[in-house]
């Protein structure tokens, strides 16, 4: 039986009342990315998914909402929050900001200013020469602007959601460690996709980069948007390795609902996650389904 389950990475929309784009995290069985639309997934739909699951608090993570318009999302769901729309769910919530942009320093200032906000996320996602792997338009972390720009998350006291793939993490590790009053939180514990030797020793290297760095922590979940058909064989030793090498103490998991609908449900999910640490004590399950999570996004003072 799983302990209280903190999940640390949702997605709502409600695309028949707010703008979104095209989802950028839509993946065909196949592999390749899709245009995707934005599908109505509100508080209700995700209790219904996660049935029996006991859900103490969730991370809401930005949705493709219309990039024109960068906080109105967070602005939605504080809105949502305050008019009991999560059922009495606790709720903190991770915006966007291109950090490329020239207004950045005021887009993350106006984050800030509702309570209910802990980070920003801007997606980093890239393999040059691999169409189908370039989810991000460009690689910002090469650009100038964009690394003088993340200094600012720490004027703002927000943290930084870290997508990016396996190769991209020791680029970013340099980066982050001139600011360690930043907390990161690597999604998707970099979705692995190369799952040659070769692929595997290139996201061990990486991760462990990232690890070296105590102000970072890591979130299981996704695994589906680049290892198709899995199972809980197929991850098992992705989970068990990000374990070792972040430690139990800087582990979450979540569900990536609802994108990753597209592979699997809440059970089958969740019950792969229990069955792979069920050699865990039960304060280290705790900690990894739960209490880092309350910790790391500083649910409660």
């Amino acid at each position: 039986m799983l302990p209280p389950i903190v999940d640390s990475h949702v997605h709502w929309r409600d695309p028949r009342k707010n703008p979104y784009e095209a989802l950028s995290d839509a993946v065909a069985e196949d592999g390749t990315r899709t245009a995707a639309q934005a599908q109505t997934y509100l508080p209700a739909d995700y209790l219904a998914d996660a049935g029996e699951y006991e859900i103490a608090g969730v991370v809401h993570i930005e949705a493709e909402w219309d990039k024109t318009d960068p906080v109105g999302e967070t602005r939605w769901l504080h809105d949502l929050v305050q008019n009991n729309g999560t059922n009495g769910l606790p709720v903190v919530i991770v915006g966007y900001c291109d950090l490329s942009r020239d207004d950045a320093d005021q887009i993350l200032a106006a984050h800030a200013a509702f309570p209910l906000t802990r980070g920003i996320r801007h997606i980093l996602n890239r393999v040059d020469g691999m169409p189908s792997l370039c989810w991000a338009e460009r690689e910002f972390l090469a650009e100038t602007a964009w690394r003088r720009n993340y200094a600012l998350l720490a004027k703002h006291g927000l943290d930084f959601d870290l997508m990016c793939f396996a190769h991209q993490l020791a680029p970013f590790a340099q980066l982050a460690a001139s600011h360690p009053n930043i907390p990161v939180h690597l999604e998707h514990a970099a979705l692995p996709w190369d799952h040659s030797p070769e692929g595997r020793t290139t996201w061990r290297e990486g991760m462990r980069a990232l690890a070296a760095l105590p102000h970072a922590d890591v979130k299981i979940s996704g695994l589906g948007n680049t290892i198709p058909n899995w199972n809980e064989d197929t991850i098992r030793d992705y989970v068990l390795e990000t374990i070792s090498i972040f430690g139990v103490e800087r582990v979450s998991f979540a569900s990536n609902f609802p994108t990753d609908q597209q592979f699997s449900n809440m059970a089958k999910i969740w019950g792969a996650f229990n069955r792979i640490t069920s050699d865990f004590t039960d304060c280290e399950r705790t900690a990894m389904f739960g209490a880092n999570a309350l910790r790391t996004y500083r649910f409660a003072p």
